[in-house]
């Protein structure tokens, strides 16, 4: 498992129990950097944690299983059947019935006239390193949790989180993810917890 943000690596540490999957949860940073993966042969990589929403239909909290990502300039991959499968079953067993659809990977957070413009190709939400693993040939899979949405949007300056932090105009963006993206976190790990738990 792959968890861009300390917040997401935390939250499904926690929600995972040693005894209950073998799984390895790494942090792999935001657009994985900093991040080599391993050398093959390479284990499936299912990335898990916040997305921008691109649906104007789909709120803050909506969970989102991808079946493709793409990267902005490359075509649709599609993700591992059996995971999205096991995924899906996840956020149902925690109550939420997921929207299941491709997930895009960008440079930078997705704001403004650009959501509508994504949503129009039939993507459901963004993030920043799903598609990025596509040139490693392993089987890809992601759950996110909707953070943000057309309705309800941060600010494009939260791609460097400790930079807006201490930005005054971001205080009450800072003060709204407080509340929800642990929330969001949270719901997004138990979610694959369950999908990964033993039948």
């Amino acid at each position: 498992m792959l968890a861009a943000m300390r917040i997401e690596w935390r939250a499904i540490r926690r929600a995972l129990s040693p005894t209950a999957s073998p799984a390895q949860v790494v942090r792999c940073g935001i657009r994985l950097k900093g991040w080599v993966p391993p050398p093959p042969p390479r284990p499936a990589f299912i990335t898990c944690g916040l997305a921008g929403g691109l649906r104007s239909d789909l709120p803050p909290g909506t969970v989102v299983v991808a079946d493709r990502v793409a990267m902005e300039d490359g075509e649709p991959v599609a993700c591992d059947p059996g995971w999205v499968a096991a995924l899906v079953a996840g956020a149902r067993a925690c109550g939420h019935e997921p929207v299941v659809g491709p997930i895009l990977t960008t440079r930078r957070l997705v704001v403004g006239n650009a959501r509508e413009a994504w949503a129009g190709k039939g993507f459901v939400a963004a993030e920043m390193e799903t598609a990025l693993l596509i040139p490693t040939g392993a089987p890809l899979a992601s759950l996110r949790v909707i953070l943000d949405a057309p309705a309800a949007e941060m600010s494009e300056h939260w791609t460097t989180p400790g930079r807006a932090a201490i930005d005054p105009r971001r205080w009450r963006e800072a003060m709204w993810l407080a509340v929800r993206a642990p929330r969001y976190t949270r719901l997004a790990a138990r979610c694959l917890a369950a999908g990964l738990a033993p039948n």
